[in-house]
């Protein structure tokens, strides 16, 4: 899970580089650019939309494990619980 947060911190960190960038390119008018920005701004655009698609991969992935770790303590705490009633019963019927 610890690696999952790195990436996610990673690639959070390269949208914010990205979006500066991004941010700069399309404060010009269209007329200004030359065919190179354009395509740079194309290209960051895309680059953009994989990783925020990368990052909710990654969330989703995370809400999974932390939901199956939740399920997991659930049930060993039912399973705790049942086996000290089954014990507190046995105690009562030797008195």
């Amino acid at each position: 899970m610890y690696i999952c947060r790195e990436k996610e911190d990673d690639l959070e960190q390269r949208f914010e580089l990205l979006n500066r960038e991004l941010r700069a390119m399309m404060a010009m008018e269209d007329w200004q650019k030359t065919e190179a920005q354009k395509r740079r701004e194309k290209l960051l655009l895309e680059e953009l939309v994989a990783i925020v698609n990368k990052r909710d991969e990654l969330v989703q992935h995370l809400d999974s494990q932390e939901r199956a770790i939740e399920e997991e303590e659930q049930l060993d705490r039912k399973i705790s619980e049942g086996k000290l009633l089954k014990n507190e019963k046995k105690e009562c019927s030797i008195q």
